[in-house]
């Protein structure tokens, strides 16, 4: 659904309304920018599992808004080539978060199906359970946070090298808005790490919170085999971008009157989005270099450490229980940011209860968080709708006359209009 929102921006900006002015440029990037760093900390503050996928795809839209504004920057003041690099990159985004945020869906779906629970406190541990699952649920997490050699970083690279040109823009608030887009866009990117560490690390890492996430098992293998497919569908768009990137070329001709050159003509399969002289990318060979280094890493560990086994207590962080209640929650994850933002993004208040002393209660701390979007734009329509329902709802029960009437009354109104239009 949300990419059918960017297909319909897409025909009636870049289509149908001609062509652009140049603060369009402006208005569609920053509302872009201010919308990915509110959605993914909205996703950092979200327990539940698949609430935190749905708010990350927030963030994600704002990313494709980014690009799809500088492209209409650029093509306002006739510079088809970076217009043609940023709205490549913003499709490209289009393209990966269809593949790796459904994968994440399906791990979700999954560790729902074996748990019955979506709240990550209420998990934990299901990397001994669920292993497969939890490695493609990796995957996912890496490429959604734009780690290479996924496909995420791709067009979020492509995304940056398109903002590295603004300043051959006229305008100066161009000029002085575009980086600033930029550092939100850069923003963005370090919190949706952070937010999938915490994704990852309580649903699956440490030990199991609940006897529901002790008693997982794995998924069924139809469910794991359409993961694994997205999962390699993630690595393959990231090391063979240039495929996908000439895929989308008979796309952006017609929309800026330019294309990225051919990539997949280029040497060692790079992408060259503007000049060889200026940036290039290499997924192949990265990955290549990833796989070395970690199998030699692995097999040096193995080769030179020592094959005695001792046996002793680990460092236990001053906690020798092994309860899980004292293990890093979700809450613990997102408390930092809640203390940095919580007062501007989500109005956050906090409230401790101490027993006295003496008093062998636990004490509580109470966090309340508004979502000011929903309160500020979606709740006066809901009302403003309910409203209207409940006036219109007398309608279902007039007369014969009064339809006639209200039917009389509806066609001497349209004529009106219609003599008064002519």
């Amino acid at each position: 659904m949300t990419k059918v929102a960017v297909y319909g921006f897409v025909r009636i900006v870049f289509d149908l309304l001609g062509p652009p002015s140049w603060w369009w440029g402006a208005v569609v990037p920053l509302l872009g920018g201010v919308t990915a760093v509110m959605g993914v900390l909205y996703a950092l503050m979200e327990h539940d599992l698949k609430r935190l996928l749905a708010y990350h795809t927030v963030e994600n839209i704002g990313i494709i808004f980014i690009g799809l504004g500088l492209a209409l920057a650029f093509e306002a003041n006739a510079m088809p080539a970076a217009a043609a690099l940023a709205l490549t990159a913003a499709l490209l985004h289009v393209f990966n978060h269809s593949v790796f945020k459904s994968l994440l869906f399906f791990g979700a779906g999954a560790v729902l199906g074996a748990t019955g629970e979506r709240d990550m406190e209420r998990l934990g541990g299901l990397i001994h359970r669920m292993p497969l699952t939890a490695f493609a649920f990796l995957i996912g997490c890496a490429a959604i946070s734009a780690l290479p050699p996924f496909n995420g970083f791709v067009s979020e690279w492509l995304t940056f090298q398109a903002i590295l040109l603004s300043p051959a823009l006229p305008q100066w608030l161009l000029k002085f808005l575009i980086p600033a887009i930029g550092a939100l866009l850069a923003l963005s990117a370090a919190l949706a790490a952070a937010c999938f560490v915490k994704a990852f690390g309580i649903t699956f890492l440490g030990r199991a919170r609940t006897q529901v996430a002790r008693e997982a098992v794995e998924t069924d293998r139809w469910s794991l085999a359409a993961m694994f497919g997205l999962a390699a569908l993630c690595l393959l768009a990231g090391i063979l971008p240039g495929y996908f990137i000439d895929a989308l070329a008979p796309v952006i001709h017609p929309l800026t009157g330019a294309n990225l050159p051919r990539q997949d003509e280029l040497d060692w399969l790079t992408i060259v989005p503007i000049a060889q002289s200026r940036s290039s990318y290499n997924g192949l060979l990265l990955f290549l270099f990833i796989a070395l280094a970690a199998g030699l890493g692995a097999e040096v560990i193995h080769r030179w450490s020592s094959a005695a086994i001792r046996r002793s207590d680990p460092w236990d962080c001053g906690f020798p229980d092994a309860s899980p209640m004292t293990q890093y929650t979700a809450g613990s994850f997102s408390q930092p940011i809640r203390r940095v933002f919580g007062s501007v993004v989500f109005r956050a208040r906090e409230e401790v209860h101490i027993p006295a002393p003496g008093d062998v209660r636990a004490a509580r701390l109470h966090v309340q968080l508004r979502d000011v979007p929903w309160d500020l734009l979606y709740v006066p329509a809901a009302r403003l709708v309910n409203y209207a329902a409940e006036r219109l709802n007398r309608m279902q029960f007039l007369t014969i006359r009064g339809y006639l009437t209200l039917v009389f009354g509806a066609l001497v109104v349209l004529l009106m209009v219609l003599s008064i239009w002519q």
